[in-house]
């Protein structure tokens, strides 16, 4: 799974915006697990280009072991993911809201890691969104 090295290279359109620091009140109505999964959908959607075809897999049990072993709470787990398959090939990203982050960006930003089919980490970075459907990697 490879992300897009042109939506990484994208620019906030309102570089003010970017930096203006968002409100607690605010932060802490996206920081729910739903709205979490929201984001992360969006960033699959948008970056990986999660292809209309796919299955959505919402069961953690329908994971295969090798990719729910990264789903979860503790060292090296994110509670909140995302996954479909193709044909019999299961794709898997996690992600965490970093509220800390988007505070000093003005912005969503989300840890995200993304999974291979065999459950190896394939990348892990982290993304803001800077609007609907637009995810920047930050260089942070």
């Amino acid at each position: 799974m490879q992300l897009d090295p042109v939506a990484s290279c994208q620019t906030p359109r309102n570089a003010a915006a970017a930096h203006a620091p968002l409100k607690t009140q605010t932060l802490k109505s996206i920081q729910s697990p739903q709205h979490t999964l929201e984001l992360l959908e969006s960033f699959a959607t948008n970056v990986l280009r999660v292809p209309a075809t796919a299955q959505r897999v919402s069961r953690l049990d329908d994971l295969p072991l090798q990719l729910r072993r990264h789903v979860g709470v503790g060292p090296g787990k994110q509670y909140v993911w995302f996954a479909w398959s193709v044909d019999e090939r299961v794709s898997l990203v996690t992600g965490a809201l970093s509220f800390d982050l988007s505070r000093e960006r003005g912005q969503p930003v989300l840890e995200v890691r993304s999974y291979d089919a065999e459950g190896l980490l394939d990348e892990a970075a982290i993304w803001v969104n800077t609007g609907p459907a637009e995810w920047v990697r930050s260089q942070w």
